[in-house]
C-alpha cells in the first residue's frame, strides 16, 4: 500500500477547520510535492476560502480565493509546491468516496490545467470530537472508462 505523507501542522489545520464547521461539510486543497518514490507529500493545506458555502452534505469552495492562494504558494516555494488534490469532510458519515467524490476526482485527473494524472482526495468523517481520515488517489480508467480505479493510501504525518 502506498502512503500519503502530511505535515502535522497542515493536518491540525484541516482538523480545526472540520471541527469549526461541524455539522456542515467543509474542505479545501492539498499542496506539496510527489517524492522520488512516487508517494505524495502534503506540506500545506488551504481551507475553503472566505466565500465558501457549507451545507450538510456538500460544500462549495471559494474557487477564486483558492486559485489565488495556490499561485502564491507555488511562487513562494520556488515552484516546488503544487496542487495535489482536495480534502473535505463527511460529518457523521464515512471516509469512503461518494459517487460525486469519484466523479470529481476523475474530473480533476482529466482536467488539463490541473496537470495532475493521479490527484488525491482526503476525506474526514466523524463528529466534532472524533474524526477518521482516509486518503484516496485516482489511478486511471480501465475498460474504456467504464471501470474507474482508485487507490486507498495509508495516511502518515510528519513534523518539520
Amino acid at each position: 500500500m502506498s502512503q500519503l505523507w502530511i505535515e502535522s501542522s497542515a493536518f491540525d489545520e484541516m482538523l480545526d477547520e472540520a471541527v469549526r464547521v461541524y455539522p456542515l461539510e467543509t474542505g479545501g486543497v492539498l499542496t506539496g510535492y510527489i517524492a522520488e518514490n512516487g508517494e505524495p507529500v502534503v506540506q500545506q493545506i488551504l481551507g475553503p476560502g472566505p466565500s465558501a458555502q457549507h451545507k450538510r452534505h456538500r460544500f462549495h469552495p471559494d474557487h477564486v480565493w483558492q486559485c489565488r492562494r495556490l499561485d502564491e504558494i507555488f511562487e513562494t516555494s520556488s515552484e516546488r509546491a503544487v496542487y495535489l488534490g482536495d480534502w473535505h469532510t463527511h460529518p457523521d458519515g464515512s471516509p469512503r468516496m461518494s459517487w460525486l467524490d469519484r466523479r470529481t476526482l476523475r474530473g480533476i485527473a482529466l482536467h488539463s490545467e490541473a496537470e495532475l494524472s493521479q490527484p488525491l482526495m482526503l476525506i474526514g468523517a466523524g463528529r466534532a470530537e472524533n474524526w477518521t481520515w482516509q486518503a484516496h488517489r485516482y489511478s486511471g480508467d480501465r475498460m474504456a472508462g467504464f471501470d474507474i480505479s482508485f487507490d486507498v493510501l495509508e495516511l502518515r504525518s510528519f513534523s518539520v
